[in-house]
């Protein structure tokens, strides 16, 4: 027979509010906003056609409907939790990886291929995602996150941090004439939302002060694309410009450079279970970023 279920996201942000008894913990708790949180109540309470919380000033409170909901949802998720993780531990081989587009595209993929090649019977998942996954249920092993390290419920072990410093294409340094930090103007500064060219000019104490009027990217990635294709200069960041400085398709402009607010993590659950893929994944990546540093 067909079953009638509500989306799986809605339970799962139930579960986390009716435990905590506080949308705002729950939101920090599942990487969500307050008003995403009580949208998805909302829409499970409309699918059910019944309040199940009963929301105050200083606290939540559920109703018959919801006790009810709140008992049968935490034996569902830990039943499928606890199933998912054998089902994981059956297959030695998988490995799933989350990292940020920009990571990917810029430092791990040009070195991937010495892990594949060197274990050619890892089934290997990438998911090149900004959203902060959850590892157990969403079956993902490993995540690559930028930060300080602290993250409830993750073991956490760091690889690098950064610089900042600005690059561009020699061909556009040519064109434009510029030779150093005092030649840079308004128009031809690149920017992005990780590291802002007037914080740039506050640290490094420029005289002149830089308020950019260059296009906006929301991915480093493709902000140092658009340097590379000689759209302009861009504030690169030293884990991501590296192979591009060594092959030549960015330069850098000066040697000033700025230390980054944070650093990039290898992390998994510390609760679930290792695979055999993940010893050697961990491993590789290990070496890989000392040759960083």
């Amino acid at each position: 027979m067909p079953f009638v279920l509500p989306p799986m996201h809605t339970l799962r942000t139930f579960e986390s509010v009716s435990r905590l008894r506080s949308f705002t913990e729950a939101a920090e708790e599942l990487h969500l906003t307050v008003s995403a949180v009580s949208h998805q109540i909302r829409a499970l309470e409309a699918f059910y056609g019944t309040r199940l919380l009963l929301r105050s000033h200083r606290d939540v409170a559920l109703t018959r409907a919801g006790e009810l909901l709140r008992d049968v949802v935490a034996e569902f998720l830990e039943r499928l939790s606890s199933a998912g993780r054998s089902l994981r531990g059956q297959s030695a081989n998988r490995l799933s990886l989350s990292a940020p587009p920009s990571f990917v595209s810029r430092w791990l993929m040009p070195r991937l291929a010495g892990f594949l090649g060197a274990n050619p019977s890892v089934d290997f998942k990438l998911h090149a995602t900004t959203d902060l996954m959850d590892l157990e249920a969403d079956e993902v092993d490993f995540a690559i996150r930028y930060g300080n390290g602290h993250w409830p419920g993750l073991a956490c072990e760091e690889l690098f941090d950064e610089t900042v410093f600005p690059v561009a294409s020699a061909a556009f340094l040519e064109k434009r004439k510029i030779r150093g930090l005092a030649d840079l103007t308004h128009d031809m500064l690149l920017r992005d939302d990780f590291f802002s060219w007037s914080r740039w000019s506050e640290q490094t104490g420029s005289a002149h002060p830089l308020q950019p009027s260059g296009p906006l990217y929301s991915d480093s990635s493709l902000l140092l694309q658009a340097a590379e294709a000689g759209q302009g200069i861009a504030l690169g960041r030293s884990v991501l410009v590296e192979d591009a400085l060594a092959s030549g398709r960015l330069v850098r402009i000066g040697s000033q450079s700025l230390k980054a607010d944070g650093a990039y993590y290898l992390v998994r659950s510390s609760s679930a279970p290792a695979t055999p893929a993940m010893n050697p994944f961990r491993s590789w990546l290990m070496v890989e970023a000392a040759g960083q540093n």
